[in-house]
C-alpha cells in the first residue's frame, strides 16, 4: 500500500502545484513517473470528493489534506541541535530539500521558522548525522533530518533565495502534516494563489 501511495502523492503534488486544469493525463502521468491509467484512476477516486473535475483542482486545500492523510511515513527521521541549520546544510551537501518553516518562510512567510526539516539521501542522513554529533547535539531541537519513502522530493527542489526547497505541492502536503498554525499558512498559500517557484 506504501508503494502506491508515494505514486498518489506525486500526482497530487503536481495537481497542487498546478491547480488551474491545464494538466493532460498523459502530462500528469509523465511528471509522477507512472502509467496514465493510474492517474485515471485515482482522478476517479478525487471526483466524487469534490477536490477535482478532470486535472482542475476544485478544493486546493482539501486536497492537500488528503495528500497528507495519505504520505507515507518517512525510512528515518532524527532530530538535532546546531547553530545555523540552514549554513550547515549547505555547507555540507547539495542533496538536500527544505520543508515546513523554513520552506514556508522562503515561499511566504507567514510563519516563523522554528525549526528547519530537511529531507536528506540516507547517505546523507548518515553522513550529516555523525557531523551534527561532532558540532551539536542529538534530540529535539532547531534541525530534523528526514528520508523520504519518495527520493524524488529531494531531485524536486528547487531554488529560492539560495536555498533548495521542496517543490510547492510538497510544501503545501508537509505543512498540512505539521497541523496548527502551519495548516493556516497552507489556507494562506491557496489565498493567495501562490503558484510554482
Amino acid at each position: 500500500m506504501e508503494r502506491r501511495n508515494v505514486k498518489n502523492v506525486r500526482i497530487i503534488r503536481h495537481l497542487l502545484e498546478r491547480p488551474d486544469g491545464q494538466w493532460t493525463r498523459y502530462g500528469l502521468a509523465k511528471a509522477a513517473g507512472c502509467s496514465r491509467q493510474w492517474v485515471i484512476q485515482l482522478l476517479r477516486k478525487l471526483e466524487p470528493r469534490h477536490l477535482v473535475n478532470g486535472t482542475k483542482v476544485l478544493d486546493r486545500m482539501a486536497l492537500a489534506r488528503y495528500g497528507a492523510s495519505i504520505s507515507p511515513k518517512p525510512e528515518r527521521v532524527a532530530d538535532f541541535f546546531i547553530q545555523g541549520p540552514v549554513a550547515f546544510l549547505k555547507e555540507r551537501t547539495s542533496e538536500y530539500a527544505i520543508t515546513t518553516y523554513f520552506g514556508e518562510d522562503r515561499v511566504t512567510h507567514y510563519l516563523f521558522p522554528s525549526r528547519c526539516d530537511a529531507y536528506v539521501t540516507n547517505d546523507q542522513f548518515i553522513g550529516l548525522g555523525r557531523d551534527i554529533l561532532g558540532h551539536g547535539l542529538l534530540g529535539r531541537g532547531n534541525l530534523r533530518l528526514i528520508v523520504p519513502a519518495d527520493p524524488i522530493i529531494i531531485k524536486e527542489a528547487r531554488d529560492v533565495k539560495g536555498t533548495r526547497v521542496v517543490a510547492l505541492g510538497q510544501l503545501m502536503i508537509d505543512l498540512v502534516k505539521e497541523g496548527a498554525v502551519c495548516e493556516e499558512a497552507v489556507a494562506e498559500m491557496v489565498r493567495r494563489e501562490v503558484r510554482p517557484y
